[in-house]
């Protein structure tokens, strides 16, 4: 009899310990997925060099698409190369440079890591949620950076 007394206290113990146990891991769960990432908006140093040579941006890649921003005489182009059979490839949407001007006076540039492995979603202007590696950039904010420095040597000409 005592035996059983100690086994069902034993028993309840190891549930009261497991249900807390899950209950902290819920916890922690619940924070991280509430936990609101915040981007600051960089700020620009207008007297900082700007880089009028400044390399295209390949912001997204997979096996079957990729997407590149890149700096032409009409400001800043978006081009899509998609690989997959009967989809449209080449040029998106451009931002001129008076538009790439507003975006940097409004700091309109957001950048999204989300919550997915691969890609994350970037925003620039009215051109939003375009699908960005993360394995090209790990960092959100250095890519923020790379965008502002495309925009500010279109901006400047």
């Amino acid at each position: 009899m005592m035996w059983e007394v100690l086994t069902e206290a034993v028993d309840l113990l190891s549930k009261v310990a497991q249900t807390g146990i899950a209950g902290f891991g819920a916890w922690l769960a619940w924070k991280a997925f509430l936990k609101e990432d915040s981007q600051e908006s960089e700020v620009v140093d207008e007297n900082a060099p700007i880089n009028p040579d400044v390399e295209d941006i390949k912001l997204f890649e997979t096996s079957n698409q990729t997407t590149w921003l890149k700096k032409t005489i009409n400001g800043i182009e978006c081009h899509l190369d998609d690989r997959r059979p009967n989809k449209r490839s080449g040029h998106r949407w451009t931002l001129s440079r008076e538009m790439a001007r507003n975006i940097l006076q409004n700091g309109d540039i957001y950048v999204n890591p989300g919550i997915k492995i691969s890609s994350g979603q970037i925003s620039i202007g009215t051109h939003t949620n375009w699908l960005y590696s993360k394995r090209l950039f790990p960092d959100p904010a250095g890519l923020h950076h790379r965008v502002v420095e495309l925009l500010r040597a279109v901006a400047v000409e």
